[in-house]
């Protein structure tokens, strides 16, 4: 019988960085000619056909099935992947430090808290562990996980390939200059850092410029109540808290800005930096958690939030010259690393270590 490698996941959701990683990695092991399909708990209904129902899996039970688990955060679907009799690979996304969500969220924190536990538990369940980051390897390691390695988040190019909508790009193609950060609005992203460096930038460089804020605030709404107050307080006009996005609105969104804001305190990854430098959008951000390494060299990094200085800072990366065009080429080369042809021999590499 042919090999398998089956993918299980909480939920499949449409726009989330966990699920377009296993949609990539479906692609890429059914291009080597394995069997791959994956398990869902929850199907987003955009993507209705695209997963099955974990409850099937239990029909996959052979040593010549492989079962990778993409854990980041508690889940009752751990107690299946635990339980599974076949050769089982864990891939670890990182779990968010509950206390960024302490006074936020309780009901999200318990559950950062309880996925750390689950963790932990699952050292004896694994054939192998896999990290998207050497940072996230380190925490691995770090539990005790015997076989551990990184296999990077895969950018598909193709999913980036569609025309901006001309209604939306048309009203902010007028000489301002655009600020973007994309991410769910999170307490360890650090939005308020974020508006403080656009505030300094609007108020002491250029008045004629604005910041994209993509994301939405589900579960997180006292947190994004604190950055309105904070946006009134500042007495700062210029922001547009887009909210949910389509994939059609966010290339739009990319394909608008002229300078990519990070200043999170804690990334496993950072999915929006790829995609930025895919674009040829400049970043500037705070070095932290795995930035450094997703990064590679091809970004300002800043290492202490000094925000008039970082403004100081956006106001070269935007100006038209040297500076601007080397980040937009190393960015550009650096995302060469992250797509599909750079990672298929590697992933051959994982694939084969599972049945040595």
């Amino acid at each position: 019988m042919p090999r398998s490698v089956h993918q299980l996941v909480p939920n499949l959701a449409f726009g989330d960085a966990i699920s377009q990683q296993a949609l990539a990695l479906r692609r890429m092991l059914r291009h080597m000619g394995l069997g791959s399909e994956i398990f869902a708990e929850h199907v987003d209904t955009q993507l209705t056909g695209e997963a099955r129902s974990i409850r099937e899996l239990r029909g996959h039970a052979s040593g010549d099935t492989a079962v990778v688990y993409h854990f980041s955060i508690g889940s009752e679907v751990t107690d299946v992947y635990r339980l599974l009799p076949n050769p089982r690979v864990l891939v670890y996304h990182n779990i968010t430090p509950p206390e960024f969500f302490r006074g936020v969220n309780a009901q999200v924190a318990a559950l950062c808290a309880r996925g750390r536990d689950e963790l932990a538990a699952l050292r004896a369940h694994a054939t192998l562990a896999l990290a998207d980051s050497e940072f996230n390897r380190r925490e691995l390691e770090a539990l005790g996980f015997k076989r551990s390695s990184v296999f990077p988040i895969v950018l598909d190019p193709d999913r980036y390939a569609m025309r901006p909508i001309a209604r939306l790009e048309r009203p902010y193609r007028d000489g301002h200059v655009n600020f973007l950060h994309v991410g769910r609005l999170v307490p360890n992203k650090r939005i308020e850092d974020v508006l403080k460096v656009f505030y300094f930038y609007r108020r002491r460089i250029n008045p004629d410029s604005r910041l994209f804020l993509v994301g939405i605030d589900t579960d997180m709404e006292i947190y994004a109540v604190a950055l309105r107050q904070l946006i009134h307080d500042l007495g700062l006009s210029g922001i547009a808290l887009v909210g949910r996005a389509t994939q059609r609105e966010l290339v739009t969104y990319y394909r608008l800005a002229h300078a990519y804001l990070c200043m999170s305190e804690h990334e496993g990854f950072c999915v929006p930096l790829l995609e930025a430098m895919h674009f040829g959008v400049p970043v500037i951000a705070y070095s932290a958690g795995a930035v450094p390494e997703t990064l590679g060299g091809a970004g300002a990094l800043v290492l202490r939030k000094d925000f008039p200085e970082i403004a100081e800072l956006a106001g070269v990366v935007c100006e038209p010259g040297r500076v601007r065009e080397s980040l937009i080429a190393a960015g550009r080369e650096r995302v060469r690393a992250f797509l599909p042809e750079s990672l298929q021999p590697r992933l051959q590499q994982i694939v084969d270590s599972i049945w040595p």
